[in-house]
């Protein structure tokens, strides 16, 4: 039976999408204002306020637009773990076979692979407590039964 786990950890408030649309938001309330304001719609005063309220906007959205990058993740299947750790750029690919075992901490987890190489796991982006228990859990038992089959084979030959 084919398990896995997927879980995003994202701390942003805002997604892009909804970013990009305060930027588009912006710049139509800018426009709208310059055009009530060219007809005397709206008073001068009121025009800059709203100018003033449109140039926040954009700010605000072009800061979080070039803060924000792709989100960590954390990808557990049979036969490997995939995650992309917080300010690495490329994304760390554990294959069960290779790894020996693995320590839990309360925020963290440390692989050992069998070439004694050590790679850490962050938990601390995983808020939901039953979510960090069931990764555990899960490479708990999966590293068990690897290491069963491991022994199996050795004691057959």
């Amino acid at each position: 039976m084919k398990q896995s786990i997927y879980v995003k950890c994202e701390l942003c408030l805002f997604s892009k999408a909804t970013l990009i649309v305060l930027l588009v938001v912006s710049g139509l309330l800018a426009c709208t204002t310059y055009l009530l304001n060219l007809y005397l719609i709206v008073t001068e005063l009121s025009s800059y306020l709203i100018y003033s309220f449109a140039a926040l906007l954009a700010i605000f959205s072009l800061y979080h637009l070039q803060i924000t990058k792709d989100p960590d993740y954390i990808y557990l299947t049979d036969d490997e773990i995939w995650f992309k750790e917080k300010n690495q750029a490329e994304t760390v690919c554990l294959k069960f076979e290779r790894l020996d075992y693995f320590e839990t901490r309360f925020s963290e987890i440390i692989f050992c692979t069998k070439e004694e190489q050590k790679v850490v796991m962050q938990l601390n982006q995983i808020k939901d407590e039953k979510k960090r228990w069931e990764i555990k859990e899960f490479l708990r038992n999966h590293i068990r039964q690897i290491r069963d089959t491991n022994s199996n084979l050795l004691a057959s030959a």
